[in-house]
């Protein structure tokens, strides 16, 4: 669980922090609005962290656009740039592009609707990525696509089957 150093939270707001200090949280225990950062709790654990840096963010936007424009003609999908993927209660997370069966609503997407994930790495987010997402999307049957910026050249590599109608990517 991630700590903080103080205990803070306005007036009528449940300080999330300090509850997860106390004990695993849960999907109901996160705010309507993230107050944070980018939350995330997996199996209970809090995580949060800033968005991407501006390339991170450039790539997110360019990945997308790329994504839906090579889906099916039947508007059966669409692509979100940090859309919520929820396994209740204890797990929620926050792919950087996910494709998502269309007509869904709600707080987020159960990963049964998810088609694919992008995720791109940041130093705060690298390890995570690589570890722990990977092992869940595998362990939902959800492909990834993952980017790996830590050398100068971002590298490339797929986890799973991805759909058919994914072209080429190019970063």
């Amino acid at each position: 669980m991630i700590a903080h150093e103080y205990d803070f939270a306005p007036p009528g707001k449940v300080d999330l922090f300090a509850l997860a200090r106390r004990r695993p949280l849960t999907v109901a225990d996160l705010p309507e609005e993230d107050e944070y950062g980018r939350t995330e709790l997996i199996d209970g654990s809090l995580y949060v962290t800033p968005l991407g840096d501006l390339s991170h963010q450039r790539l997110v936007w360019r990945l997308s656009k790329q994504l839906e424009a090579t889906f099916p003609d039947d508007d059966s999908l669409e692509v979100f740039p940090g859309a919520n993927v929820v396994s209740q209660p204890k797990t929620l997370v926050i792919p950087d592009v996910a494709v998502i069966r269309a007509g869904q609503d709600g707080l987020g997407a159960s990963p049964a609707d998810v088609v694919l994930v992008v995720e791109i790495t940041s130093p705060s987010t690298r390890r995570r990525d690589l570890t722990i997402k990977r092992d869940l999307y595998r362990e939902w049957g959800v492909p990834l696509l993952l980017v790996d910026r830590s050398t100068s050249v971002p590298a490339v590599s797929v986890h799973g089957k991805l759909p058919d109608w994914v072209g080429e990517i190019s970063l």
